[in-house]
């Protein structure tokens, strides 16, 4: 592995399955995850179906998914409503060198390989790279600061 020097370093991600949206292309799924009542399956793959296990007791979830349609090329952007580009990495564009996304699902239901959510913004055929529980006690930071807060 090469650090800081400015080479690539070649890392390996296998999605561990596929998200079916009703949102088919860009610029069709809202803003952000959270203000969306749609439901979205996360189709989780035969050979990762074990890892989930039954998800009782759990009535959120992050999902990791890779944003496959987004630019990469691109360091600021801008929406309608704001007067400058801002960076990317202070911001939550899907335009950036690296499109993953990170998304909080409310479950609605849990059935074989099939995780039913609302809240999330993604794009018919997004790649899922991985599921994590939504912690209130780890995740929830109160105090959090943010400057571009309207």
């Amino acid at each position: 592995m090469h650090r800081g020097t400015g080479e690539k370093t070649m890392i390996e991600l296998e999605p561990i399955g596929v998200i079916h949206s009703p949102f088919t292309e860009r610029g069709t799924a809202p803003r952000q995850g959270r203000a969306c009542c749609e439901q979205v399956q996360v189709e989780i793959f035969q050979k990762y179906a074990p890892g989930l296990g039954t998800m009782e007791g759990l009535s959120h979830i992050w999902v990791l998914y890779w944003m496959d349609r987004a630019e990469r090329d691109v360091l600021f952007s801008r929406r309608p409503d704001w007067d400058e580009p801002r960076p990317v990495f202070t911001i939550r564009s899907p335009a950036r060198p690296n499109p993953i996304a990170l998304s909080i699902g409310r479950i609605e239901e849990v059935s074989g390989r099939t995780i039913t959510v609302t809240g999330l913004e993604a794009l018919d055929g997004s790649p899922v790279l991985d599921i994590k529980p939504y912690v209130t006690e780890i995740d929830c930071i109160f105090d959090a600061q943010n400057p571009f807060k309207k």
